[in-house]
């Protein structure tokens, strides 16, 4: 039943999202005061993120809404929904970086943790609760980008080491991409391509900075 398989994965979001917060605030070198800012304002976004998504499957399907909204509601959202969500809550924080001083950095640096850890154990569960047999090759690879950021946190500049895990991801996912009959993130089936796009944006926004700064 769709309106299940709704329940189902949000179920397992809401977990992965949970440890990852947790393994955040307990592994941090932060003041719990700076942590628990961090934590909300992760949060924050996040609920933003699934409220685009509803809102997105919507748009997408709007007429179908319009004649049996819930039709749209009961049924999971697809990976275009994703796509556009991620396009809104990125204008969301290109705007308030620019009239609230969001600091943008700062909050990518403190949700990689976060979402590494909720990928990890969100393909964990894919895994033992689903049986997918699938999901190995996402396990193993949030595994390796989770040792590579444990190991190198502390020794790299946090700009470099967020580049690093994003190219390493993205090139990863993209090889799952040719590997496996499709790869996800979070349960959206995602399009090659959008791997390429990711890697490539991140490539040329650390080479900008790094170029300004010099000049």
């Amino acid at each position: 039943m769709p309106s299940t398989t709704v329940l189902m994965s949000l179920a397992a979001n809401i977990i992965s999202f949970s440890v990852g917060l947790l393994a955040y605030y307990l592994s941090s070198n932060l003041s719990s005061k700076d942590k628990r800012k961090n934590v909300e304002q992760i949060i924050s976004y996040l609920i933003n993120l699934i409220l685009f998504i509803w809102v997105a499957k919507i748009i997408l399907q709007l007429p179908l809404f319009l004649s049996d909204p819930i039709a749209v509601l009961a049924y999971p959202s697809n990976a275009q929904a994703f796509y556009l969500a991620l396009l809104l809550l990125t204008i969301q924080m290109t705007y308030q970086v620019k009239k609230s001083g969001l600091q943008l950095q700062n909050l990518l640096i403190n949700a990689i943790p976060v979402i590494l850890v909720a990928s990890f154990t969100y393909q964990f569960i894919d895994i033992v609760w689903q049986n997918n047999s699938l999901a190995w090759g996402n396990f193993i690879l949030m595994l390796l980008l989770l040792l590579i950021y444990l190991l190198v946190k502390d020794r790299i500049q946090s700009a470099i080491l967020f580049l690093c895990l994003t190219v390493i991801w993205a090139i990863g996912k993209l090889i799952l991409s040719y590997a496996l009959p499709f790869t996800t993130i979070f349960s959206y089936m995602i399009h090659p391509l959008f791997f390429v796009m990711i890697g490539l944006i991140h490539i040329c926004i650390f080479l900008f900075k790094r170029k300004k700064v010099s000049s």
